[in-house]
């Protein structure tokens, strides 16, 4: 299995980043694309679904917020678990807690199940997996071409991911959504057991949140605050601005396909051109390109213009995405690795937690294609304070 990994690196160009432990990136390979493309198949559709089901907008971003709500408050306890077993498992158990999300999601026309119960299942594989993945990669990587390393993972990411959308948007629109839940529970599952039952273990270490961290990080949690504000518009505002466009889940998949293929090749360029150009020249370029494209966004009015936009989006975002991950990941090389990732994804669910309030409480003035727009709008200029990052 892992060798067929190894080969799609090779395929990809990607042989010549010298991943150091490749039995253990090949694992993180498999089951980061695999589980990417299961989640991708259904994920977009979720605040959609939603919607369709008769959920207000307001509901769906109250949900959206309780997610974030919950990987804010579970983030220091999950952390936690690292003194007790070893990260491998909290990657693959975080990932079957997003199994568990979807088939409640899958049954709620039927169980009418509260829906924070569901934004607690998606956090505990929010938190679970990001903080063990941050702290997997960055220690199997090799530092003198972690840059390589990250576009490689990020582009085999979204390869896998490339046709999922679209994929799912068929599906829902000639099956039904349920099948896409089913398909990606199974993507899902497939994806965790290699992780978990075949994985070495890592040393055990202890979480140490001190004064001086934060204060040396300072920087840090507000870039990846900001991040997070990029991220809920991408994966949530903007489908719902999409949808009120084109209504149909195939749609609405396909026209999203486009930023995977975008952002495929523009990160495979930044990795390769990055040590020549510099992580900052990519870092600049992209949050401005994207800053540009989400500001004219909120104009768009038809399937062309969503096609035309997301292919920008794509390119934009990849081209700060693999620089900014290798700061982040080379900023954790400090020493304190595990409580640097525990603040910095912390900070990731506060910034998005904080826009969704905000448009919440903005719903009670005007309507929802305006706060919409004032989302993206605001994640316009949000974006740039990507570029905090040390």
């Amino acid at each position: 299995m892992f060798d067929t990994i190894g080969k799609m690196s090779h395929s990809l160009g990607l042989s010549h980043y010298h991943i150091p432990r490749m039995q253990e990136m090949g694992r993180l390979y498999w089951c980061h694309s695999v589980g990417i493309f299961g989640i991708q198949l259904a994920a977009i559709f979720v605040p959609i679904y939603l919607l369709k089901i008769d959920y207000s907008f307001k509901e769906v971003l109250v949900f959206l917020l309780t997610q974030q709500l919950f990987a804010a408050i579970l983030q220091y306890p999950i952390t936690k678990l690292f003194a007790l077993v070893s990260p491998h498992y909290l990657l693959g158990f975080g990932r079957i807690w997003l199994a568990v999300f979807f088939f409640l999601l899958s049954t709620l026309q039927i169980y009418n199940w509260p829906l924070f119960i569901l934004a607690f299942f998606w956090a505990l594989d929010r938190t679970m997996y990001w903080t063990a993945f941050h702290y997997v990669f960055g220690k199997a990587r090799a530092h003198k071409t972690g840059n390589r390393q990250i576009a490689g993972i990020n582009a085999l990411a979204i390869l896998a991911a490339t046709v999922a959308p679209a994929v799912g948007g068929i599906v829902a629109s000639s099956r039904g959504i349920n099948y896409v839940y089913i398909i990606s529970i199974l993507l899902i599952i497939t994806a965790s057991l290699p992780i978990m039952f075949i994985a070495d273990k890592l040393p055990k270490v202890k979480l140490n949140i001190t004064k001086k961290l934060i204060k040396n990080t300072g920087r840090d949690l507000a870039a990846n605050a900001f991040n997070g504000t990029v991220i809920v518009a991408e994966q949530s505002l903007w489908p719902i601005f999409v949808f009120l466009i084109v209504s149909s889940y195939a749609g609405i998949g396909i026209l999203s396909s486009v930023i995977a293929i975008a952002s495929a090749w523009a990160m495979i360029y930044v990795g390769k051109k990055e040590e020549t150009k510099g992580e900052r020249f990519f870092i600049g370029h992209g949050v401005t390109a994207y800053g540009i494209v989400s500001f004219i966004r909120t104009f768009a009015e038809n399937a062309i213009h969503v096609f035309g936009l997301n292919l920008f989006a794509g390119i934009g975002r990849s081209l700060y995405v693999t620089p900014f991950m290798n700061r982040y990941y080379t900023n954790s090389d400090s020493g304190q690795r595990l409580s640097y990732i525990m603040v910095m994804e912390t900070a990731f669910s506060i910034g998005s937690l904080t826009l969704l309030l905000i448009l919440i409480m903005l719903l009670s003035i005007f309507t929802i294609k305006t706060v919409l727009s004032i989302g993206l709008v605001s994640v316009a200029f949000l974006v740039l304070g990507v570029r905090l990052i040390r």
